[in-house]
């Protein structure tokens, strides 16, 4: 049963997260045998809104510690289509003087890129390296100095701040310094570990923060989260998948006057062309359909307590992790419906601030996927846990399991980055 309604699901939204190589924007790269063989997390940089406001690109050579070139990295980062993704958001580029001299970076470069600098410490005149970056359009990161001396005056964009590596009195007067001698200048502090870090570090005025902390819970959420229209949501969910009546599928949906406002305005878009307006619930439903209903009611899940920047990352990051285990699980033989399920709600105990065993018991869902949410048992529990590595920057464990899934290289890179451009595109229209 639920094998045709994914397929058709993934059909409204456009194409699957496989059929994204065959879009003209993926055309465009280099074929998959020439493709450098370089991994490359992208982890998500967490703005004042609690929104994704941008990424941190952390490279990892396939073949073991090699050391990356500059034309090595020059080359991935073009096979990974970074310059559109700097003209949108910061895109945090970590490289060394020596591949900025080894290379030509000025293509791949846009309006947010920001080169951060890894060695700029001990650069001979990093001046002349800092004004050779600007000329070339892009921004300039580096680490936070110990020292605020003359490196600090230097016409640094945006310092990064490793947050767990000095007590955080001494942070603060590091940083409280900083403002005084670079007021505006941008911070990033990586390293964050829970919500109760990133609002501590929006009170000492850090910009962007990265960290494990986006998929976790917020200890200092309302303890009631789970709002009717979620319920209702929850309900819906369920009775698509047992095929129910569409006049029981109404009747539920009439519960909360949320969920059918948006109904009717979905029914009502320029999209169906209709001669009237629909007035009535039951008829909306009807002329959605059910793959159409199931495709807004699963992003509905994470968008219906209002315009909330920590649901849309949520609902962004579950979305990733549904996109990149559907792959896998086609590439394996395994059910990629499942598999998607898996990726979508592994999320959920964080999004809803309750126990994933008290929100799943309202879901009626296959044992194979309740086995890998609740137990980390079955086939799609590996993946799920591939998934988290990556999203977690943790590159070496990811090639490590990967292998032992027997997932080729080349196939763990073509698959995370069309997962990321699909669930980008998805949330982005949504």
């Amino acid at each position: 049963m639920l094998t045709p309604l994914f397929k058709k699901l993934f059909a409204r939204l456009g194409s699957t997260p496989a059929a994204k190589a065959s879009a003209p924007k993926v055309e465009a790269t280099p074929p998959a045998a020439a493709a450098p063989r370089l991994l490359f997390a992208w982890q998500e940089l967490i703005g004042a809104d609690r929104r994704i406001a941008g990424y941190r690109l952390l490279p990892r050579a396939l073949d073991g510690d090699a050391a990356i070139s500059g034309a090595q990295l020059s080359a991935g980062l073009a096979h990974e289509n970074v310059r559109p993704a700097a003209e949108q958001r910061p895109l945090l580029i970590p490289l060394s003087a020596a591949q900025w001299a080894d290379a030509d970076f000025t293509p791949l470069l846009a309006a947010h890129s920001h080169l951060l600098i890894t060695d700029l410490a001990a650069c001979a005149d990093p001046r002349a390296l800092i004004d050779a970056i600007h000329v070339a359009d892009a921004r300039v990161a580096a680490y936070l100095p110990w020292q605020l001396d003359a490196q600090a005056e230097l016409p640094v964009d945006l310092f990064l701040v490793e947050f767990r590596d000095v007590p955080l009195a001494a942070l603060e007067q590091r940083l409280q310094a900083l403002a005084r001698r670079r007021p505006g200048v941008k911070l990033l502090a990586d390293g964050i570990e829970s919500w109760d870090e990133f609002r501590l570090c929006q009170r000492l005025g850090i910009t962007y923060c990265s960290g494990a902390f986006a998929a976790s819970r917020d200890q200092a959420a309302s303890a009631e989260r789970i709002s009717e229209s979620r319920l209702v949501v929850i309900d819906m969910l369920n009775q698509i998948r047992a095929e129910a009546p569409l006049k029981a599928i109404a009747a539920t949906a009439m519960r909360d006057p949320a969920v059918v406002v948006k109904l009717l305005e979905m029914a009502n878009s320029p999209l169906y062309g209709l001669p009237r307006k629909v007035a009535g619930i039951e008829e909306a439903i009807t002329l959605l359909g059910r793959d159409a209903l199931y495709r807004w009611l699963s992003l509905a899940m994470f968008r219906m307590d209002g315009d909330n920047g920590r649901d849309g990352t949520l609902l962004m990051l579950a979305m990733g992790r549904a996109a990149l285990l559907s792959g896998l699980a086609r590439d394996s033989g395994e059910a990629a419906d499942e598999a998607f399920l898996v990726g979508l709600l592994s999320l959920i105990d964080c999004l809803l601030e309750r126990p994933l065993a008290e929100i799943l018991a309202r879901i009626q869902l296959p044992e194979a996927v309740a086995a890998a949410l609740l137990r980390n048992e079955g086939p799609h529990a590996p993946p799920l846990q591939l998934a988290i590595m990556l999203e977690r920057c943790r590159l070496d464990q990811a090639v490590i399991l990967a292998g032992a899934l027997q997932i080729r290289p080349a196939r763990l890179v073509a698959c995370y980055r069309e997962a990321l451009s699909w669930a980008s595109a998805q949330v982005g229209d949504a």
